[in-house]
C-alpha cells in the first residue's frame, strides 16, 4: 500500500491548471479565482483624512489645548489652506486634512465656544489622522493570482476602481456512482438494495466548492455501459469524479473500462477510511475514482481530492489543503492500527480557554452521520496511539 504523503505528492505532481481565463464584472466575482494579481492603482489611503469627527488643529510644538476654530470640512471637500499653530477646522470622518494638521479631536473630547476650541485631554500627535498610502502604496499587490475573491476581497478591489476582473474558467465536472446495487432516492427500496448517498453528498460537495457540476447518474455493472459513459464524459467534461467500483470485486468494472479507454493510476492507499483510491484520465478530463463506502468517499475527497481539485481550479498553493490545529485530545484510543487513521471529531473550546477534540461515536465507513457532527478529522499516524491530553494534528472541515 502507498503511504498517505508519497500519493497526496504524485497526485499534486501529475495535475496542473489549465483553465482558460475569461473576465467578469466586479459584481459577479464572488467565488471566483483570479488568473492574474490585482495590482493597486492608487495609495490608500488616497489623501491624509481624518478617523473621526472632531476637530482637525495644528501644534508645532505639543501641549496646547486651546485653539482658534477658523473653518470647516466636510468629507468629500478639501481645502489647500495650511492650519497655522493654534489654530482647529471642524472636521468630519473621511474628509482630507488640511496641511500642517498635526492631529484630530474628538468631539466628545473638547469644548467650543465661538471660534474657541478647548480640548478637555491630552492631545497626542497624529491621533485620529489616516496617512496617505499607510496601507497600501500604488503598485502593491492586493492579490495574488489563485486567489479567492471573497466579499472583503470585491470591496478592496471596487475601492481601487476596478469594475471587470480576470478569472479562471470555472471547471466543469460530473459525478457517476457505481454499482447495481444503488437505488435513486424516492424511488422504492427493493432487497439488497441502498440509496445513493454518495453522489449526492459528492454533487453538493462540488457545487459548493465552484465547479460547475453535473449529475452523470449511476453506473450499472456493466463494461460496455461503464466504457460508453466514461468516453462521452470525457469529452464534454473537465474533471470526471465516481464512487465505489475502486475495489477488487470481479463486478467492478469501471477500472477496467478506464483502462481501455484512457490511463488509470491506481493505489490501495494505507489510510483508513478510504484504501482504494484511484485517479487518471479518460479523453480530455482527470478522473478520480473513490471509495464506495460513504465515510471512504467522504475523508477521501478532503484529505486527497480536494488539494487536487483546488490546484486544478488555479488556487494558491496555500489554499490547497484542508487548515490544520494541534489541540489536545479529549480522548483515549483503545489499539493502534497499521494504517494512517483519520477519525472523526467534534473540535471545541472548553470553559478552560483550552482547544480539545472530541470523539465522535459511531466511526464505521458506512456511519454517515457521524460525518455530520463532524468539524474536523483527527490525523492519527500509523502505530499511534492516542491518549487523553495528548496534542493531536486536526484538519479542520469547511
Amino acid at each position: 500500500m502507498l503511504d498517505f504523503e508519497t500519493a497526496l505528492t504524485q497526485l499534486l505532481a501529475t495535475h496542473s491548471c489549465r483553465q482558460g481565463s475569461e473576465t467578469v464584472c466586479l459584481s459577479e466575482s464572488m467565488g471566483r479565482i483570479l488568473a492574474e494579481p490585482l495590482i493597486a492603482r492608487y495609495p490608500s489611503p488616497l489623501f491624509d483624512n481624518s478617523a473621526m469627527d472632531g476637530y482637525a488643529v495644528c501644534d508645532n510644538q505639543g501641549g496646547l489645548q486651546d485653539f482658534t476654530v477658523v473653518s470647516r470640512i466636510m468629507a468629500g471637500e478639501t481645502s489647500d489652506t495650511p492650519l497655522q499653530h493654534g489654530q482647529a477646522v471642524r472636521i468630519f470622518t473621511g474628509a482630507a486634512l488640511p496641511p500642517q494638521t498635526t492631529a484630530v479631536v474628538l468631539q466628545e473630547d473638547c469644548r467650543v465656544e465661538g471660534d474657541k476650541l478647548h480640548a478637555d485631554v491630552a492631545i497626542k500627535a497624529g491621533q485620529h489622522m489616516r496617512l496617505k498610502a499607510e496601507e497600501i502604496e500604488e503598485g502593491d499587490i492586493l492579490l495574488a493570482r489563485g486567489s479567492m475573491m471573497s466579499a472583503a476581497a470585491v470591496g478592496l478591489a471596487a475601492s481601487q476602481g476596478y469594475r471587470e476582473l480576470p478569472v479562471y474558467r470555472k471547471m466543469k465536472a460530473v459525478v457517476f456512482s457505481s454499482g447495481n446495487e444503488l437505488t435513486e432516492p424516492g424511488a422504492e427500496l427493493g432487497k439488497g438494495k441502498i440509496y445513493d448517498a454518495n453522489r449526492y453528498q459528492l454533487i453538493a460537495w462540488l457545487r459548493n466548492l465552484g465547479i460547475e457540476t453535473d449529475d452523470g447518474g449511476i453506473l450499472p455493472d456493466d463494461l460496455a455501459h461503464t466504457q460508453t459513459a466514461l468516453q462521452q464524459a470525457g469529452e464534454q467534461y473537465d474533471v470526471i469524479i465516481t464512487s465505489g467500483g475502486a475495489s477488487v470485486g470481479d463486478a467492478d468494472y469501471l477500472k477496467q473500462a478506464l483502462q481501455n479507454i484512457g490511463v488509470l493510476t491506481e493505489h490501495s492507499i494505507a489510510i483508513k477510511p478510504g484504501k482504494p483510491f484511484a485517479w487518471g484520465k479518460a479523453g480530455g478530463a482527470h478522473i478520480f475514482v473513490l471509495p464506495g463506502n460513504p465515510v471512504s468517499a467522504f475523508v477521501t475527497g478532503q484529505i486527497l481530492l480536494l488539494p487536487v481539485l483546488n490546484k486544478l481550479m488555479g488556487k494558491n498553493e496555500a489554499d490547497w489543503q484542508l487548515a490544520e490545529l494541534y489541540v489536545s485530545a479529549a480522548f483515549t484510543t483503545k489499539k493502534a492500527i497499521k494504517r494512517r487513521e483519520f477519525l472523526r471529531v467534534r473540535v471545541e473550546t472548553v470553559d478552560s480557554g483550552e482547544t480539545i477534540a472530541r470523539l465522535l461515536p459511531n466511526q464505521g465507513s458506512a456511519m454517515l452521520a457521524t460525518c455530520v457532527a463532524a468539524n474536523a478529522l483527527c490525523d492519527v499516524p500509523p502505530n499511534t496511539l492516542i491518549k487523553a491530553g495528548s496534542k493531536v494534528r486536526v484538519l479542520m472541515l469547511k
